[in-house]
């Protein structure tokens, strides 16, 4: 009995106790069957909405980054431009009111005078005066043409006299100074082109398009050519025919030099923008690189008060604009101008100086200005001129 009782006992033990394990096994493989693909399904949730959110936080990341570099270049290019309206104005002949005015707008003038630079001609003659103003805040390039016969006022050495025989009296230091005084302007810098940097740029963009008129257009632009060609050193073909044409360095500046044929030095300056236009445009569709290259191939033959970093701020910033748009024009206007003999000399005499000094500031800051006492003073000494010859 108790062999039986043990050997029952033993069998009960045996037989619970071997199902057992293999029906716990069973059941939590069966539990682990049935949570796998629930975890996955979240882990790969999971996975998809931590993706989701790394890749926000970087495009966040890269916006910051974007205006970060934004405003950099903005400071970098645009945070200067009037930068040297600070110390004394009075040496560049500036005005409080021209001052105030150029601080408030992110406009940069810069004169450019185009000189004879030839070794037989005694002193600088500016054949061309220009204001050239890149707009940053309308994206446009202007060019202002200031008639270089204009009557103005020097300073008390020179009293009143044409506005290029500035530069001849005292280069472009004085030039500068009679330009602010008289247009009531706030320019600081200056690049001074001659002959052979004119024939270079025009080279360097491949040339631009001239438009000759008439028979006696070509004859005069033939013979600036021929005197060109001597002082430069180039030999570049005389014009065949009249109308449209691309021509190269030499003729584009012997066209800009003609007077002697339709309305004299009116229509010089014309075509001389026109030039000074389609090259600059052309620049500025080249690429960096090139233009980096046509930026030193030009600079030995060019004198300015900027430094080659500056130019290349400017230039960079150019560069930048979302819209090229070049527009131009002249002063004196047709409609404020007397043209008139003055002991014996011939003028461009502006009718009156402080009607052209509002219509300049239209043009380049698009807004209304009040010219400046000084500018009122020499507007009236003009007037006074007029009245007494006319």
């Amino acid at each position: 009995m108790s062999k039986r009782k043990k050997s029952v006992i033993e069998n009960r033990r045996t037989t619970s106790s071997r199902p057992q394990p293999k029906e716990n096994s069973r059941r939590q493989e069966s539990r682990q069957t049935t949570l796998h693909p629930a975890k996955r399904k979240k882990t790969k949730k999971n996975r998809s909405y931590g993706g989701f959110k790394k890749f926000f936080k970087t495009i966040i990341m890269l916006v910051i980054i974007l205006g970060i570099t934004g405003f950099a270049v903005n400071a970098l290019f645009l945070g200067n431009v009037t930068s040297d309206l600070t110390g004394n104005l009075t040496s560049y002949g500036i005005s409080n009111n021209a001052a105030a005015m150029a601080k408030q707008h992110k406009i940069a003038n810069i004169a450019v005078f185009g000189v004879d630079g030839r070794d037989d001609v005694e002193g600088d003659r500016t054949d061309t005066i220009m204001i050239a103003s890149a707009d940053y805040e309308h994206n446009k390039i202007k060019v202002t043409s200031l008639m270089r016969d204009t009557y103005v006022y020097v300073n008390k050495k020179y009293g009143y006299d044409k506005l290029n025989a500035a530069y001849a009296y005292g280069g472009p230091t004085l030039a500068l100074q009679t330009i602010n005084q008289n247009f009531d302007t706030a320019i600081t810098d200056y690049v001074t082109v001659d002959f052979t940097a004119m024939v270079s740029m025009v080279n360097s963009v491949g040339g631009i398009t001239i438009d000759i008129k008439t028979d006696d257009e070509l004859y005069w632009v033939n013979e600036y050519l021929n005197d060109v060609n001597e002082k430069v050193n180039t030999g570049s073909p005389q014009l065949e025919d009249i109308g449209p044409q691309t021509v190269d360095g030499s003729q584009a500046l012997a066209y800009c030099r003609v007077r002697y044929v339709g309305d004299g030095d009116f229509d010089r300056t014309l075509r001389q923008r026109n030039v000074f236009e389609q090259v600059l445009s052309k620049a500025l569709d080249l690429s960096l690189v090139n233009q980096y290259r046509l930026l030193m191939e030009t600079l030995p033959y060019v004198k300015t008060s900027m430094s080659t970093f500056e130019i290349i701020k400017y230039a960079g910033n150019l560069a930048l604009m979302p819209s090229k748009d070049i527009e131009q024009t002249r002063f004196p206007t047709d409609d404020s101008n007397a043209l008139d003999n003055l002991h014996g000399v011939s003028y461009v005499i502006p009718d009156t100086l402080v009607d052209n000094i509002k219509s300049l500031y239209q043009f380049i800051f698009e807004t209304d200005y009040t010219p400046s006492t000084t500018a009122s003073d020499i507007s009236d000494g003009i007037k006074a001129t007029l009245n007494g010859y006319l």
